[in-house]
């Protein structure tokens, strides 16, 4: 299989990070993206595909899937921090507030904690839109060598 990479990878060590080190990704889900994801999970609750739908039920439009939101927490690990080297060991995030289809976004995570013992980096994560959070969350990270 090819390796496709648009974008370059952070590569940190553990060496590299320390607590209240941060970064973040900006993102905007489009109604493409949100048609793929729909058709590679197989959900098409209508809250996510149709837009009057969702207006109809009070929310300002189609709301963005919540593992769409996780997906740029994978795209803050993978690719900025702590980068190439990383996979995940767990992860645990609370939906406050809904994300809406073309509504700016962005993902923010802070190391909480570094272990150079077992190679784990402990991230605190927060989804933002408008000024106002809509998920927090924590991920376990462990950094390979």
């Amino acid at each position: 299989m090819d390796t496709l990479v648009p974008d370059t990878a952070q590569v940190l060590t553990l060496a590299d990070l320390q607590e209240g080190q941060r970064a973040t990704v900006d993102f905007t889900v489009t109604p493409a993206q949100m048609q793929a994801f729909a058709e590679l999970s197989g959900d098409f609750n209508p809250l996510h595909t149709d837009d009057t739908f969702a207006r109809g039920k009070k929310f300002d439009g189609a709301v963005v899937y919540g593992a769409l939101l996780i997906a740029k927490v994978s795209q803050l690990i993978g690719m900025r921090l702590p980068g190439r080297d990383s996979v995940w060991a767990s992860i645990a995030m609370d939906f406050r507030r809904p994300l809406f289809v073309n509504q700016p976004a962005q993902v923010e995570g802070t190391v909480a904690e570094v272990s150079t013992s077992t190679g784990m980096v402990v991230l605190t994560l927060v989804v933002r839109a408008n000024g106002k959070t809509l998920a927090k969350g924590r991920a376990e990270v462990i950094l390979v060598a």
